[in-house]
C-alpha cells in the first residue's frame, strides 16, 4: 500500500516537471516568435530617433482586433508596437509620437538580412518598396499620432515573409520596424453573400 502511494506521488512530480518544461518552452517559443518583430529600429548616424513611441492597428473588417483607443490604453506607446503581424493584402494603420513636427515619408520594403537600412537612399527604397503611400504625412495629434494605413498587396508583388516599414525624415533614414505577412483569411465573395443572405 505504502509502495503504491509513494509510485504515485513520485509519478505525479514527474508529471508536473514535465509540464511545467512545457509550459516554459510554450513561453520562450512565443517570445523566439515575435523576436525583433514590431520593435522600433533608429536608422540615423547618432543612434537615437525622433520617433519616441509607435503603434500599428489592424484594419480588416474580418479580424476581432482591439482598436487603437484600446491599444493605446492597454499599452501605451513605447519602441514595441503590440500588432506586429498583418495578413496579405490588409490595410494597417501607422500612429506614431514624435520629439518634432516635422513630416515623414513611410515605405514598405521586402525585409533582407544583411541590409545596411542606415544608408538605404530615398531613391533606392522608391524602386523597391511595395507601398510608399504614406509620403510626406504629418502625425495626427488628435487622432493618437495617426499617419494613415498601408499593406503588402499581392498585385504590386507583395507575398508572405518580413517586411520592413522605413521612416525618412529630411530625405535620410530615420527608423524602420519590422512586422510579419501572413496568408489572408479574408472571406471570399460568396462567403459574404451567403452571410447577407442569413441575415435576411
Amino acid at each position: 500500500m505504502k509502495l503504491t502511494k509513494r509510485l504515485s506521488v513520485l509519478f505525479m512530480a514527474v508529471v508536473m516537471c514535465v509540464m511545467c518544461t512545457a509550459c516554459f518552452d510554450d513561453e520562450s517559443s512565443s517570445g523566439d516568435k515575435r523576436g525583433d518583430l514590431g520593435k522600433l529600429e533608429a536608422l540615423t548616424p547618432y543612434g537615437s530617433t525622433v520617433i519616441t513611441g509607435i503603434q500599428l492597428e489592424h484594419q480588416a473588417m474580418w479580424r476581432d482586433d482591439p482598436e487603437i483607443e484600446k491599444i493605446v490604453q492597454d499599452h501605451g506607446f513605447s519602441e514595441i508596437s503590440e500588432c506586429y503581424e498583418f495578413e496579405l493584402n490588409e490595410w494597417f494603420e501607422v500612429y506614431i509620437k514624435s520629439s518634432t513636427r516635422d513630416t515623414f515619408k513611410s515605405y514598405i520594403v521586402k525585409y533582407e538580412d544583411g541590409k545596411d537600412y542606415k544608408s538605404i537612399t530615398e531613391d533606392e527604397i522608391k524602386h523597391s518598396c511595395i507601398d510608399k503611400s504614406l509620403e510626406d504625412q504629418y502625425p495626427d495629434e488628435s487622432n493618437y499620432g495617426d499617419l494613415g494605413g498601408m499593406k503588402v498587396e499581392k498585385e504590386k508583388g507583395g507575398s508572405t515573409g518580413t517586411y520592413a516599414l522605413v521612416f525618412f525624415r529630411f530625405g535620410k533614414p530615420e527608423a524602420m520596424i519590422k512586422f510579419r505577412v501572413v496568408p489572408s483569411t479574408a472571406p471570399s465573395a460568396s462567403d459574404v453573400l451567403k452571410e447577407l443572405e442569413k441575415q435576411k
